[in-house]
């Protein structure tokens, strides 16, 4: 249990996107440990959920908004969840993409990191996973992003470094349920299996899935740590999207010909697909002095 004496007992954390499926879980966790007057959420312009007083809707390039919020809410602490990473719409949208990930960042720290300590969250998309190491990739290796996706949060990461106070984490594949329902691998390939549609995945597309859980409780220790640098949060084992919907058709007892393997090469219209980008959490699991827990369906 997160102890929240001492230094954590003044933080005032502001969350965005709280709706993502990492922001919802890390949302969950740290409203059973805050009271609700030092905690203060984003969502996206169109959401109305989740339901709150301290949870807002507004796009992360309305830099007023956030100046409003930063003065009368006064936070001492902010996790950045927010972004854009479905793959079709930024590379269909590049610009969008851009505004929302890397100007997004920017206002964060441009507008409250004189005054915070900033959490920023990226993910194993700023990898391509044609070369990957063995174990896994490690801090000390730099971004060679193949999508759209992956080349802004790679910028988002480094406005972010401009913070005096900051820590980045990339994430893993986040394996767990949405505030939706329809959100993450799990929700959309369940759905699609319950409902008898055919799928195909990719076999040769690999991450290290972290159960949600896991990765709330990680991120709300290191935030209350107050931790500073580059780190890496993901299973200990790379796990393709064809195994996560093999475990998950498995569980459900689902028709067994709704599943087809697929590979990269064969998707010659979609976005660019990454490799194997296995993150060596190493570095992370030294922090919280245990191992990163495997993601089961």
């Amino acid at each position: 249990m997160i102890d929240l004496s001492d230094n954590s007992s003044f933080f005032r954390i502001l969350i965005t996107g709280v709706t993502s499926i990492h922001g919802w879980p890390i949302y969950k966790k740290l409203k059973s440990l805050v009271p609700e007057d030092r905690l203060f959420c984003i969502r996206p312009p169109r959401m109305k959920i989740p339901h709150a007083g301290n949870v807002t809707s507004l796009c992360m390039s309305d830099a007023d908004r956030l100046r409003q919020i930063r003065d009368s809410f006064r936070p001492t602490h902010v996790l950045h969840a927010a972004g854009v990473c479905d793959l079709d719409i930024c590379e269909e949208r590049p610009k969008y993409a851009h505004d929302i990930n890397v100007g997004g960042a920017k206002n964060i720290v441009d507008i409250f990191s004189s005054s915070c300590h900033v959490m920023y969250l990226s993910a194993d998309l700023v990898f391509s996973g044609s070369n990957p190491p063995d174990g896994g990739y490690t801090e000390e290796i730099d971004p060679d992003p193949v999508s759209v996706v992956g080349a802004t949060y790679a910028l988002a990461e480094k406005e972010i470094r401009r913070a005096p106070r900051r820590c980045i984490i990339r994430l893993g594949l986040p394996m767990g349920d949405s505030i939706q329902g329809e959100k993450g691998a799990v929700d959309f390939i369940e759905s699609r299996l319950r409902r008898g549609l055919p799928m195909s995945l990719f076999n040769d597309e690999c991450r290290s899935c972290i159960d949600c859980d896991e990765l709330a409780d990680v991120a709300v220790e290191l935030l209350f740590r107050e931790t500073e640098g580059l780190y890496h949060l993901g299973g200990p084992k790379p796990v393709s999207l064809y195994d996560i919907g093999k475990r998950i058709l498995d569980k459900g007892k689902y028709k067994k010909e709704a599943l087809k393997k697929w590979s990269r090469a064969d998707d010659v219209n979609g976005p660019p697909r990454i490799g194997n980008v296995q993150l060596n959490s190493g570095k992370i699991e030294r922090i919280i002095g245990r191992a990163i827990r495997s993601w089961t369906v």
